[in-house]
């Protein structure tokens, strides 16, 4: 299991690189950011609800406690943080430099992961750590910058970023003795109810609308069932460090995923940025490193 960890939690993160192009087709068809994301995340609960309860695993069966059920609740919020800090940044700066914030959860993971297991991490993963900053960059197209950004947008993105970084500790070290479905089950559930307070004002004005609940079921499979399956299950047996720089796969995926969906232009310079990344991930995945 633990060899096909890094791959699946590549999935996961390959995964959360394509809602950004399916929020954008979602705004095109008149869907407001408050009901997606609420269809999203409710679709989300409601699948793995329904999972749950059909295997027949009740949560005193899985040597837990309320403590540790409302934790794990609890660090579904983060989730819920990523994307409504993410969407307000994107009415204010363009998609590219979000995307670099965003990317700065790789370092903050680490740091994070280190602070929590007082274990610092290796100097292969610091190499890859910079080489994929360097490579988010250049896949993001950023360079060189000719208009002012918004401070809000920036601070929005970073915390993002922090939010993001939470996800991908708290998915590792949090609820390890529950089933991976139960895990997930429940951070979408404390997800949902973070949204459901955020973007409350916004639900009760837009008016019910069928094609919200259509994106927004689609989104769900990609920015919370799929992704939160992978890092509950697998996110916990890849080494510290590693799990962070896997999630940078989020930058190319979407990337590759615009140009497939919507036809953005995709340059030489985010090719080579798309490259480092993959580089920077293998390089941290050597057979020896995992070791």
């Amino acid at each position: 299991m633990k060899r096909l960890a890094p791959w699946i939690v590549g999935l996961g993160a390959i995964s959360y690189g394509i809602p950004a192009s399916l929020f954008k087709l979602a705004g095109r068809a008149g869907v407001q950011n408050g009901p997606l994301l609420f269809w999203s995340f409710f679709s989300s609960a409601v699948i793995l609800t329904l999972i749950h309860v059909s295997r027949g695993r009740r949560l005193n069966a899985q040597n837990t406690s309320w403590r540790q059920v409302l934790l794990v609740m609890a660090a579904g919020t983060a989730s819920g943080f990523t994307n409504t800090f993410y969407i307000l940044a994107l009415r204010l700066i363009p998609v590219a430099v979000a995307a670099v914030m965003l990317m700065q959860s790789v370092w903050l993971s680490v740091l994070l992961g280190a602070v929590i297991k007082h274990r610092w991490p290796s100097r292969r993963q610091l190499l890859s750590i910079i080489l994929v900053l360097a490579g988010t960059v250049l896949a993001a197209d950023l360079l060189p910058i000719t208009t002012a950004l918004s401070g809000w947008g920036l601070l929005f993105s970073f915390l993002a970023a922090v939010a993001y970084a939470g996800t991908l500790q708290f998915t590792a070290s949090l609820g390890n003795n529950l089933e991976p479905l139960t895990k997930t089950w429940l951070l979408c559930v404390g997800a949902l109810g973070l949204i459901v307070v955020a973007w409350g004002p916004q639900l009760i004005n837009v008016p019910f609308s069928l094609v919200a609940v259509k994106w927004g079921l689609l989104t769900a499979c990609f920015s919370m069932i799929l992704p939160l399956a992978c890092y509950s299950r697998f996110m916990p047996l890849v080494p510290l460090g590693v799990g962070p720089i896997l999630s940078s796969l989020e930058l190319p995926a979407s990337i590759v995923v615009a140009f497939l969906l919507l036809g953005e232009r995709v340059s030489w310079l985010q090719l080579v940025g798309v490259v480092v990344i993959i580089g920077a991930v293998i390089f941290a995945n050597r057979p020896g490193h995992r070791a």
